[in-house]
């Protein structure tokens, strides 16, 4: 029987997560879907399978432990063990920090860091076994800095950051190779386009062109790996 490698994206939907899942299957990975609902994945899982990939759709929580080690057993099932994990779902919230529901707080904590707290811990035995393995997070500005208003992102991205940092250090040495992303920019997605309209295409990041950055890192030899990279559109402030 041919053994492939799995991928698991978590956070599928128009934008970074289907470009992630679609570079994955390109190179040659079983690809698992994460999201919370069928049709934020169904488009590129439809894509994959047309194109002579192996997906599989599971409809998970990733704020929850027990969903989330109930999907990967799932994916590990039907396509294999995870070799590659991205963790792209991600909470949000903003406002005025007076007004602001401190609940936002703990959805943006709870989607960013504690998501890939479960997932990595489904997934990392399994790259253990295999002897390799790559987790790519998708990150943003505000793991940098807190802007005003943007108390629940920072909080949240920031946290992911450094729970990055502490993986890479653990597992770099045991073959795992994990990599945060810094997206500072606005990603082209269709919701983005439909607000602004007339917005200029050198002033967003292209979905497609984070995934090739990020496939770029999972090529890297052991001997040459990157922990952080960070990318914005060349008229970017930064």
């Amino acid at each position: 029987m041919e053994v492939t490698d799995v991928a698991v994206v978590a956070g599928v939907g128009p934008g970074t997560g289907a470009a992630l899942a679609r570079a994955f299957a390109r190179e040659g990975y079983s690809v698992g879907l994460l999201s919370r609902h069928a049709e934020s994945s169904d488009p590129i899982a439809k894509e994959i399978r047309s194109s002579g990939g192996k997906v599989l759709f599971v409809a998970t929580d990733v704020t929850n432990r027990q969903s989330v080690n109930d999907a990967l057993a799932k994916i590990r099932a039907q396509l294999g063990p995870i070799t590659a994990l991205a963790h792209n779902a991600s909470g949000y919230g903003r406002g005025s920090f007076l007004e602001m529901d401190p609940e936002q707080v703990r959805q943006s904590f709870e989607a960013n860091v504690m998501g890939a707290v479960f997932l990595a811990q489904a997934a990392i035995p399994d790259m253990l076994t295999a002897g390799h393995g790559f987790i790519v997070l998708t990150g943003a500005t505000a793991a940098l800095r807190g802007r005003a208003g943007f108390a629940p992102l920072a909080i949240g991205k920031s946290g992911l950051r450094m729970l990055g940092q502490s993986l890479a250090r653990e597992f770099h040495p045991k073959g795992i190779h994990v990599v945060h992303v810094v997206v500072d920019g606005q990603i082209d997605t269709p919701k983005l386009r439909a607000r602004e309209p007339n917005r200029a295409l050198d002033s967003i990041i292209p979905p497609d062109a984070i995934a090739n950055a990020v496939i770029a890192c999972l090529k890297q030899p052991r001997n040459c790996w990157t922990q952080e990279v960070d990318l914005r559109p060349a008229i970017e402030n930064f």
